[in-house]
Order: C-alpha cells, then sequence, then structure tokens
C-alpha cells in the first residue's frame, strides 16, 4: 500500500511525460519557498529530467517566459518563505505566485497540482496530471505523500470530480489580490477539463473521489469502518475522539513525539498502538533542522477497512480541530476504494512491507519537559505581528530617484504591533544585507525601504520581527501590490542574466531548441566575459548558427519569431547592443527578409 522505499522526486512529478509538452499549470499550497518555485520551471518548460547540476540562468530565464501567465501558484497570505539567498529572477514570480485565504478564517493548507500536457500536431485530447500531495512546495524533507493521478477529459462531466473543479474554480475568489483575466480563464479551463477526467487509477484501487473541507460548511467525515488507522504530524485530542467515534476501532495512531507528548492520558486509551518515525528529529511544518535524508513526519494518511474493502484517505488535512471539526482550513483529500485482497489493509500499513521498519512505539515519558513560558510569550507575539503584518492592506510604491528606484511601504490601515526589538524589510531580489528598519509602518503609516536598481525593484519583500522578549526571529514574505513599476524592469532582468555575447548565443540556441549547455564549456570560444569575445570564431566553427536557423525557418518559423523579439528588445538599448554580434545582425538581416517574403 505504502512503501517508504518507494519514492519519487518533486520535480519528476511535474515534468511532461516523453512526447507531450506543457501546456498549464495551477498549483495551491500552504508554504512557499520562491526558491523552490524558481527550481521548477526548467522541468515544467523546457521537459528536463531533474539534474543534480546547478540550474543554468539561462535556462531559467527562458522557461519563466515560456511559464509566463500559464502557471499560477495559489499560496496561503502568510505562507511565503524567506529564501536562504537573494535572486534576481524571483521578481519574475510576482505574477505567478498568488496570496489567498481560507474562505473560513483558518489557513490555505491544500496541496494540489493540476497539470495539463498536449502532444503537438496530435488531434488527441490533452493529458490531465493531478497530483495531491501532503507537502509544500519548499525544500523541506520530511516523510511526505503523494498521489498522481492521469486521464484524458471525455465529453461528459464525471460526478465524483464535481468537488475539485468547484474548488478550482473558486480559487480567484479567494485570492488576496485582484486575479489577471488571462488567469481566471486558465482557471476555468483547466476546471472543466478536470471535471470530464476518468482517471487511471493506481493497481487493485477501483474508485476514487474527492473531498474539500473548508469552502463550505458541510463537513467531510470518513465512512463508517470496522477498523482504522490515522498517520499525521498534528493532533489533537477532541479530533481523535471525533475519528475513534467514526470506528469501532481504532488501530494505530502515527504522530510526532512532542504532539503525542501533549495528549491527554485518556485519549491515549482510545487507540490501540501509538507510533513516532524511528528517527532522532522531528522538524516543524517546512523547517530543515539538520541535512539528512528523510527527516520529520509530515504525511497525512486514513485507512479505514470494513468488510472486504480498504479505504484511503490522503491529502492535506491533519487529525486536528481546525481541520476536522472547525472546518476553519481549506483542505484537499482524495478517497481510493479497493479490495483488501488486493491493495491491503492495516496490516500491510504498518507491516515490514509498509512503514513498520520505519516507526517507533511511543511510550508516554513519566514527566515532560517544562514549559519555557517566557519562550512561549515571544513565539506568540511573534506569530501575533506576523498575522498583523499580513493581513495589513499594504503597498508599495515605487518612484524614479537619479538612475535607481525608491521603495516605500504605505499601510492603509493602522499596523498595531508591540513586542518587538526590531522590524526590518527588504526586497528578496538582493541581499539581506540591505535590510531595513521599517518601524515608521508602525507609526506613521509609511517607511521607505531604499533605493534599488531597475532589475531588483519587486513586490515580493521579506520582513523579519525579532522579539524583546529572548530576541526570537520570525521571517515572512509578502506579495505586496505595487505602484509604478519601471516600464523596462523585466528587460533589465534580461539584460542582467544574458550578459554578454556568449549569453546572448546561449539564449539564442536555446530558442531554438539545439543549446544543451555543453560546447560553452569546451573553452576558447570566448576570451572574456565583458562582450569583447572571439565570436566569429565559434560562430563559424563550434556553432552552427545558419544552420539552425535555417532549419527553424523550415520548420518551426514561430521559433524565429522568438529571436525577434530578443534581438528588437536588446537593440532598442544602446547599453545592450554590445551584446549582440555584428556578424549575427548580417546574418539575422537576410531572415527577417526572408520571413517577411513569406508572410506576403
Amino acid at each position: 500500500m505504502l512503501n517508504p522505499d518507494a519514492r519519487s522526486l518533486y520535480t519528476g512529478a511535474v515534468t511532461p511525460p516523453p512526447g507531450y509538452l506543457f501546456d498549464q499549470a495551477v498549483a495551491t499550497t500552504y508554504s512557499l519557498d520562491p526558491a523552490t518555485v524558481l527550481s521548477l520551471p526548467t522541468h515544467i518548460a523546457l521537459a528536463e529530467r531533474p539534474s543534480s547540476s546547478a540550474i543554468d540562468p539561462i535556462k531559467l530565464l527562458e522557461s519563466l517566459r515560456r511559464l509566463s501567465g500559464r502557471f499560477s501558484v495559489y499560496v496561503d497570505h502568510a505562507g511565503i518563505k524567506t529564501p536562504s539567498g537573494s535572486n534576481v529572477l524571483f521578481g519574475l514570480l510576482e505574477s505567478m505566485v498568488i496570496p489567498t485565504k481560507a474562505p473560513r478564517g483558518g489557513v490555505f493548507h491544500p496541496k494540489m497540482w493540476v497539470l495539463r500536457f498536449v502532444q503537438p500536431e496530435i488531434d488527441e485530447p490533452p493529458l490531465i496530471r493531478l497530483l495531491i500531495l501532503s507537502r509544500n512546495i519548499t525544500y523541506d524533507r520530511s516523510w511526505d505523500i503523494s498521489l498522481q493521478l492521469e486521464g484524458r477529459p471525455g465529453r461528459r462531466y464525471v460526478a465524483a470530480n464535481r468537488p475539485l473543479g468547484e474548488f478550482l474554480s473558486s480559487l480567484p475568489t479567494i485570492s488576496t489580490q485582484p486575479v489577471e483575466k488571462e488567469r481566471k480563464i486558465q482557471i476555468d479551463r483547466l476546471a472543466d477539463d478536470l471535471r470530464k477526467t476518468v482517471w487511471e487509477l493506481p493497481e487493485g484501487f477501483e474508485k476514487v473521489a474527492f473531498h474539500i473541507i473548508g469552502n463550505k460548511r458541510k463537513a467531510w467525515s470518513p465512512s463508517w469502518s470496522r477498523r482504522m488507522a490515522i498517520i499525521s504530524p498534528f493532533i489533537t485530542d477532541e479530533a481523535l475522539s471525533w475519528l475513534s467515534d467514526q470506528t469501532e476501532e481504532l488501530v494505530a495512531v502515527v504522530s510526532r513525539p512532542d504532539e503525542l507528548n501533549q495528549i491527554r492520558t485518556e485519549t491515549l486509551q482510545l487507540a490501540d498502538k501509538w507510533f513516532t518515525l524511528d528517527e532522532a528529529a522531528e522538524t516543524e511544518d517546512g523547517e530543515e533542522p539538520d541535512k539528512q535524508d528523510t527527516v520529520g513526519l509530515h504525511a497525512k494518511v486514513y485507512v479505514a477497512e470494513k468488510g472486504w474493502w480498504t479505504r484511503l484517505y490522503l491529502g492535506s488535512a491533519n487529525a486536528t480541530s481546525a481541520a476536522l471539526l472547525q472546518c476553519n482550513n481549506s483542505e484537499v483529500l482524495v478517497e481510493l476504494v479497493g479490495r483488501t485482497s488486493r491493495v491491503g489493509g492495516i496490516e500491510t500499513l504498518l507491516g515490514e512491507n509498509g512503514i513498520g521498519p520505519i516507526l517507533a512505539e511511543y511510550t508516554q515519558p513519566d514527566e515532560l519537559a517544562p514549559v519555557d513560558d517566557e519562550e512561549a510569550s515571544a513565539r506568540k507575539a511573534l506569530e501575533k505581528a506576523r498575522n498583523l503584518l499580513a493581513n495589513a492592506k499594504l503597498k508599495l510604491i515605487c518612484e524614479a530617484d537619479g538612475d535607481a528606484w525608491r521603495l516605500s511601504l504605505v499601510s492603509t490601515e493602522p499596523l498595531s504591533i508591540s513586542g518587538m526589538s526590531g522590524f526590518k524589510a527588504w526586497p528578496i531580489t538582493v541581499s539581506e544585507d540591505r535590510a531595513t528598519d521599517v518601524f515608521d509602518l508602525t507609526r506613521s503609516g509609511f517607511a521607505e525601504i531604499g533605493r534599488y536598481a531597475t532589475e531588483s525593484v519587486t513586490g515580493l519583500v521579506a520582513f523579519e520581527f525579532v522579539s524583546e522578549i529572548r530576541k526570537l526571529s520570525l521571517r515572512i514574505v509578502l506579495n505586496i501590490p505595487i505602484e509604478g513599476v519601471p516600464e523596462n524592469r523585466d528587460d533589465a532582468i534580461f539584460k542582467l542574466v544574458l550578459n554578454n555575447r556568449e549569453g546572448f548565443l546561449r539564449y539564442i540556441l536555446l530558442l531554438l531548441g539545439e543549446y544543451t549547455g555543453g560546447f560553452l564549456n569546451k573553452g576558447g570560444l570566448f576570451n572574456t566575459g565583458n562582450g569583447s569575445g572571439s565570436w566569429t570564431e565559434g560562430f563559424t566553427n563550434e556553432v552552427p548558427i545558419l544552420e539552425e536557423l535555417a532549419r527553424a525557418f523550415s520548420r518551426s518559423p514561430d521559433k524565429l519569431k522568438d529571436v525577434k523579439a530578443v534581438v528588437n528588445r536588446l537593440m532598442r538599448d544602446e547599453d545592450s547592443k554590445s551584446i549582440v554580434p555584428k556578424e549575427f545582425i548580417a546574418l539575422w538581416k537576410v531572415f527577417e527578409i526572408a520571413m517577411e517574403e513569406a508572410d506576403k
């Protein structure tokens, strides 16, 4: 049923299958690391398989261009994490990352992907891939679980898919910012495909159903069962008591030791066995305390047996009051039904061929570590400050200041943050060394955060709070609406990444579909990195640019339109003209004339 040795990579799950091209994607997540989002485009847009090598910024720039309005990530409005380093390309994620609030006041917690792949020049329905996950879009190494389903839309709506389609359609309505018209169209199209898709189910399972929690007042409950087992990193007494009422026998609960330590003694009588992972470190949602292979529990699974059947529920919902009883959180669960003889049951799950080898029986300690009231008070103050900031109606003002741009934060409502000894902010496109004190935001509703180059201007702003007690810190990134974005901001990022003639040539070959990243490392093609290299030698020998342009002209003329856009973008800026070699301009004029003749 669930085997810890059967592992999958996030990047592999979003990569198009052989023969297919990426068309559209929408993802939902509670927390998000911008660096993780930035690592995904080359796998999605360029159909590259995961690699241990560093991501080529040239390829990353092109993949972001190709994705543009076709990839949207809906994230809890307070769930964007501060990346470990700065990257000028983070600015291009602004429109893709959409802050969202749970309709009923909890957290926006679903982990789901809907991807649409197409086969060029083949008249067949698209391939729809659905990912239901327990993990966020972060570099977390916790034990998680995922389900990947694929299918093609038919002509009729599938009743079981209706909750998913309605949930997807509702996303723009719960965003904290206006959603672009094109993204609303994208959502509607994917939702329609989703509702018509017949899924290929995992071996042994015969039925599938989807449950959305927190969008409507109707609560979810598992089907009545004879036996049940629960895997949940976060638990509450009330939720476990409620779940035990949905079954004749609660066989086992797997959770984190710190959570189990807080459970009442009478709650521990509800289940026959209690387990933790057989690991020394348990992590908070999204944290990485040390570099181990897989650390901490983050999977959410409910296994129920009745008669000959096993029901497997998995997804984002923890066994907590907020998720299952109050239904304040937005959650997604998928239900798979199969014969126990074929898919296994609780014994299979907890046995040697399941997760048994990584479990350890839980024993309640005789004495719990004393609660540090000061630390608890400091963390509570930090969380309150974070929530106040996330819910404040902030905007960012960008104004020209000489050869740079001055960024200022404005709060349209009072921001009463107390108990902090530090409060600073900085755009995530630059190093945190440039962070600026923004306490004025709480006094006057206005605070400047500095002067920045055109390519560094972004509405993705990191904030850090430091508590007066214990000097604990907490960080958050907000995607803030920005007024006055420089019109040439994206051009400035483009120029910075291409940098020189070598970068230009690599990008042109990537547009033509022929750059693999290898030949440029042989040496001798370019003498320097300042745009004065020996381009002619590479142009005539190692780099078959003429042949590739000719091939594109005869087979894929749309690629030449992309090349034209790049050349025009660089040539209209005097400082960028040196990046484009004269030899290429002379050659390109021939193809421009040919393109004009072909269009007549």
